[in-house]
């Protein structure tokens, strides 16, 4: 009997305010991001995470405090799974932040 999984991907969102820092560090110290050397990719992700941090934990304030993708992307993996009729099992993967 085979068994079918499906995986679906996602940037992923800071899941608290006290996360939306250390997110933004991660998708900017991404190569396909910022395409620089990595010691200065690092350092340059972090400067733009220090500097980006306190408006985008005021936009994730009025949002509830987290960002909605990793609730909509788990709402999709049951849907997907419950139009297949269960003969796929749907796992879901951010890129940058939890579940990596």
């Amino acid at each position: 009997m085979s068994r079918t999984a499906i995986v679906l991907f996602n940037l992923g969102g800071p899941d608290s305010l006290d996360a939306v820092r250390p997110f933004l560090y991660n998708l900017f110290n991404d190569p396909a991001i910022i395409r620089v050397p990595t010691l200065l990719r690092g350092m340059l992700a972090a400067w733009i995470a220090r500097r980006r941090a306190p408006v985008a934990r005021e936009i994730y304030a009025k949002m509830g405090g987290r960002s909605p993708i990793l609730p909509n992307t788990e709402a999709q993996a049951r849907a997907l799974e419950q139009a297949l009729n269960g003969e796929a099992k749907a796992f879901i993967a951010m890129r940058y932040w939890h579940p990596m």
